[in-house]
C-alpha cells in the first residue's frame, strides 16, 4: 500500500479524495489480485466491496433469458466499479463481474465505507460524489441503449475508448452495443469505408 500512499496525484482523484484525508482512506483500502477469468462478483451474491482497478480490465454482464451473457460494462485501469444497488440495498446482485486479464483491485469493504460516513461530514460528501457518479454513468449507459442507434453508439465507443477494440472479443462488444456480431461486423465495415 506505500505505493499508492506515495501516488496521491494519481490515484486521489480516482478515489474522490483530498490529500488531507487520502491516507486515512488508504488505511481502509485492501489490495488483492484478480486472475484472468476470477470473479469479483457472482450473480446471486450480496456485493460486499467497492473496487478500484489498480491495473486490469474487469467486465459487467448479466445472463439474459436465452443463457447469453450481455455486456453492461467495462472497467479498465484507474477505474472505479462495483453493484451499488445491491450494497445499498442489501439485496443479492443481478450483475457478474469478472476479471477479464489478471488485474491488480484496491477494495474498500462496504462496512467500511459506512464507518467512514460517520465521522465527519466530509466523507458523507465522499459519498454524495460517489453516489452522483455511479448515477451519471448509469445514466449515460441506459440513455445510449434507449435513445441512439447501434451506429451511433459504435462511433461512441471508439471515439471515447478506442483501445477497447483490442482488448475485448468482439462478441463481448456487440453485446455491448445491443447488436448480434454479424451486425456488429457491418456496422465496422461501413465506419471503415467512410
Amino acid at each position: 500500500m506505500k505505493n499508492i500512499l506515495d501516488e496521491y496525484s494519481k490515484y486521489g482523484p480516482l478515489f474522490l479524495v483530498d490529500e488531507e484525508h487520502y491516507e486515512e482512506f488508504c488505511g481502509y483500502l485492501h489490495e488483492t489480485v484478480y486472475k484472468k477469468s476470477d470473479f469479483f462478483l457472482k450473480e446471486g451474491e450480496e456485493c460486499q466491496y467497492l473496487g478500484f482497478l489498480k491495473s486490469g480490465f474487469m467486465r459487467t454482464f448479466y445472463i439474459n433469458e436465452g443463457g447469453e451473457d450481455v455486456n453492461f460494462n467495462f472497467h479498465f485501469d484507474h477505474y472505479f466499479f462495483t453493484d451499488y444497488e445491491s450494497i445499498l440495498c442489501h439485496t443479492r446482485s443481478k450483475m457478474n463481474i469478472k476479471a477479464v486479464k489478471d488485474s491488480e483491485v484496491l477494495l474498500l469493504h462496504k462496512d467500511d465505507l459506512q464507518k467512514l460516513y460517520k465521522k465527519d461530514a466530509y466523507w458523507q460528501e465522499f459519498g454524495r460524489k460517489m453516489t452522483e457518479i455511479i448515477y451519471l454513468n448509469a445514466k449515460k449507459r441506459i440513455e445510449e441503449l434507449l435513445y441512439y442507434s447501434p451506429e451511433k453508439r459504435y462511433n461512441n465507443l471508439l471515439t471515447e475508448n478506442p483501445k477497447i477494440f483490442q482488448m475485448v472479443a468482439q462478441k463481448h462488444i456487440a453485446s455491448y452495443l445491443g447488436v448480434k456480431p454479424q451486425s456488429l461486423s457491418r456496422i465496422r465495415n461501413r465506419t471503415l469505408k467512410r
